[in-house]
């Protein structure tokens, strides 16, 4: 059974059940790469993660890293050739509902419209491949990120007492109808 689970996950056949080309997008006059994440980038995302959020970093290393690797995840990345800049990550599930898995921008970076970038890119994926609908957690205290969401459509679906081990943060449960 587990090498069923693990071949529906991780499949070792190179097939891409989400494949996303590679763009060029420009934002404050800087070229960026819009691409797939690599697993030759979790340094970068682990990096970008330590620098908005308190110790531990709320993804762990491992599971960052299976997340790339997982067939039913998109990980997208904004590169400035050199480094990750940015990230969100994206899993899909048989009921027709995208979930924001992790989304983070380095600080220096932040202000300048790659949040809105990263979640167009995700809402128009999620339509093209025939989801209605998205959600995501969000600590409740990250009154930021929440107008961000709501500026998208978001709408708060319930709240999860101390969801957050870091903090015990409640986190708020958003949803879109894309």
């Amino acid at each position: 059974m587990w090498k069923k689970f693990k071949e529906a996950v991780w499949p070792n056949d190179g097939t891409e059940k989400y494949p996303f080309a590679d763009k060029q997008v420009e934002i404050n006059a800087q070229t960026l790469t819009l691409r797939k994440a690599k697993l030759t980038d979790v340094d970068d995302l682990m990096e970008i993660q330590t620098s908005i959020y308190d110790k531990p970093a709320p993804w762990p290393e491992d599971i960052v890293t299976m997340e790339i690797r997982n067939r039913n995840a998109l990980y997208l990345v904004l590169s400035d050739n050199e480094h990750v800049v940015a990230f969100i990550g994206l899993s899909f599930s048989a009921g027709r509902e995208t979930h924001i898995t992790n989304f983070a921008i380095l600080p220096s970076y932040q202000k300048f419209g790659l949040g809105h970038l990263l979640l167009n890119q995700v809402f128009d994926y999620s339509k093209q491949y025939g989801f209605n609908r998205m959600s995501l957690e969000v600590d409740i205290t990250n009154q930021e990120a929440i107008d961000l969401y709501e500026a998208f459509g978001f709408e708060t679906r319930l709240v999860h007492e101390k969801y957050y081990f870091r903090n015990h943060h409640d986190a708020l449960e958003m949803v879109v109808e894309l």
